[in-house]
């Protein structure tokens, strides 16, 4: 009896501890910015700077921008990989968008950084590439514009054909997330 009763209570601690780390799909919310808070909490960060040294480190990661194509075509951060968040379930794993980036496919454990342009949409990537199974996924804090007034610089060299510095900055101001 004894051990029926050990039994019952490793599987409920069990059940419990499995249940915490889920997400509670019957959660509803009043706003976006609270179910971006909510994620907030369970998914790792980095600072402008912390990245920055990340970055002249010897350190692997992978940098994914989030945001539309149209927005990382007027500036992006060097070395990131535009997958746009409302398609990156679907082609973080495809070999052949990696391909034509000269890249291979990231590994589960690898470290996956995103950015977004303010640091919202990146939380909800962030969660959907951890229930994918990525293990080491971590989110730019300020996103874009952060990083844009932290090293201006670093845009000149990296602005598509047709974008600017000046419309990269007009960009922070408008709308979007």
């Amino acid at each position: 009896m004894k051990a029926i009763r050990n039994l019952f209570f490793i599987c409920l601690i069990a059940l419990v501890s499995c249940q915490s780390n889920e997400i509670d799909r019957n959660k509803t919310y009043a706003s976006i910015d609270e179910m971006v808070e909510d994620i907030r909490k369970d998914i790792s960060t980095l600072t402008t700077q912390e990245f920055h040294e990340l970055m002249n480190s010897e350190e692997a990661y992978v940098l994914l921008d989030v945001r539309l194509p149209e927005e990382h075509d007027r500036g992006f951060i060097p070395g990131s990989v535009s997958i746009p968040r409302g398609v990156l379930e679907f082609r973080i794993a495809s070999e052949k968008i990696w391909d034509e980036e000269g890249l291979y496919v990231p590994e589960k454990e690898e470290m996956l950084i995103l950015y977004c342009k303010k640091s919202n949409r990146s939380p909800l990537a962030a969660l959907r590439l951890n229930q994918l199974g990525y293990k080491n996924v971590k989110i730019l804090t300020g996103g874009w514009i952060e990083w844009h007034k932290a090293y201006p610089e670093a845009m000149e060299d990296n602005i598509e054909e047709g974008g600017t510095v000046a419309v990269a900055a007009e960009e922070e101001d408008s709308g979007g997330c």
